[in-house]
């Protein structure tokens, strides 16, 4: 602690922060003392020392910082023998733009989770002793009233009333189901190995196979060749203990879990990936999720995209006549919002080709969720009980749903 009060950037990340002190006698931290902490963007972060004493310092937010709060750094002895090195923050967004960038974008949130990550490793090396244990990240949230969430919190309820009478308006006009009305089931085959960084989701990180069914179609049901949306929706069996590892709850050996994941044709760049995208072809092509899933504290999205370059209209028997030729072969990719993708896997599309009209498939990943995975955002929030609200409906309607 005398080092870093020595210096503080002996410890700090210099490509995200540098402490410059603007008040204060001599370079060493003192009480009363004030900084300006300058991080990438178009602002500093003016902070002043409000606490001082041997085994830490605690810093107060100043006017002009995207943040108002305090954050304190500490040293602690264990009873083990062993010190235990914190940086606890309190704090909530200083302005609109703040909160933007932190809670909706998790632009700042993501830089800041790599600033202190690598300053508490980074005081680990200068320690002199031995780090025996990874950094932790533990986030607890305070609702104040007046706060901006919790009108969310209201806008989010209204906004999944409407989507959800509308969606049920259209699935009765539609006989059941107003999207992706027909399509073409496949045996599928999920070749995992995971990427160059650790998630802490069994899907990304795990080397295992994986199998289960995929059912491709057209959104809005145009027919070839004009363009649509075209939808490829998964549904795949994992081991029970993946989910359990994550706080799923028990199980037994050998018990399989089932998990979906829905894909549509998005594009691929940092604003395409967040938009639909009609296409006139099965392959190549590009399948987002369009709406994140939450793995810790970052947001990613998942992907897939042909490996192959043959073209496939995007129409039912070309698709059939394809896959009986030749398994289609996928990519699986995840990126964080403003990342670039990353493969983490494989996905095999096999024949025999078949319709579901019949007996319509159901896909609802609000039921069926990716162990470790849990869907983010409000948008994520307002699809489940819409598509709740269809399936509802086809029940109605004397409709299976598998």
């Amino acid at each position: 602690m005398s080092c870093l009060c020595e210096d503080l950037n002996v410890a700090s990340p210099m490509e995200f922060a540098v402490f410059d002190k603007i008040s204060g006698a001599g370079p060493r931290l003192d009480l009363g003392d004030e900084y300006d902490v300058h991080m990438p963007g178009p602002w500093n972060c003016p902070v002043r020392v409000v606490e001082l004493d041997p085994l830490s310092f605690r810093f107060a937010t100043l006017e002009g910082h995207v943040e108002a709060g305090e954050i304190e750094f500490r040293a602690t002895d264990t009873r083990e023998g062993d010190v235990v090195f914190t940086i606890e923050s309190w704090s909530r967004s200083g302005d609109r733009l703040a909160d933007v960038l932190y809670d909706r974008l998790h632009i700042a949130k993501e830089m800041q989770l790599h600033m202190w990550t690598h300053f508490c490793s980074r005081v680990g090396e200068l320690s002199g002793g031995r780090v025996i244990s990874k950094v932790e990240v533990h986030t607890e949230r305070a609702e104040v009233l007046g706060d901006t969430r919790l009108r969310a919190r209201f806008l989010t309820r209204a906004a999944t009333a409407v989507f959800t009478k509308g969606f049920s308006m259209a699935a009765r006009l539609r006989g059941g189901r107003p999207l992706h009305t027909s399509g073409l089931v496949f045996d599928a085959t999920l070749h995992l190995h995971g990427t160059s960084r650790f998630w802490g989701v069994p899907l990304l990180d795990d080397t295992a196979e994986w199998r289960g069914i995929a059912r491709l179609s057209r959104s809005v049901g145009l027919p070839p060749p004009l363009p649509d949306v075209l939808g490829l929706a998964l549904r795949w069996r994992q081991p029970a203990d993946t989910a359990s590892r994550l706080g799923g709850g028990a199980a037994e050996d050998g018990e399989l879990t089932l998990a979906e994941l829905l894909l549509a044709t998005t594009g691929r760049s940092v604003l395409g990936r967040h938009l639909l995208r009609p296409a006139s072809r099965w392959s190549p092509a590009f399948y987002g999720s369009l709406l994140p899933y939450a793995a810790g504290d970052r947001r990613i999205l998942l992907g897939a995209v042909t490996q192959s370059a043959r073209t496939i209209p995007a129409g039912d028997a070309a698709l059939a006549g394809a896959v009986d030729e030749r398994p289609m072969l996928l990519e699986l990719v995840v990126a964080t919002e403003f990342g670039p993708w990353e493969q983490f896997g494989e996905l095999l599309l096999t024949g025999p080709a078949r319709s579901d009209d019949g007996e319509p498939m159901r896909f609802n990943p609000a039921w069926r969720p990716i162990p470790g995975l849990p869907p983010a955002g409000v948008l994520q929030k307002v699809r489940g009980p819409g598509y709740a609200a269809v399936q509802q409906v086809d029940r109605r309607a004397g409709a299976t749903r598998l």
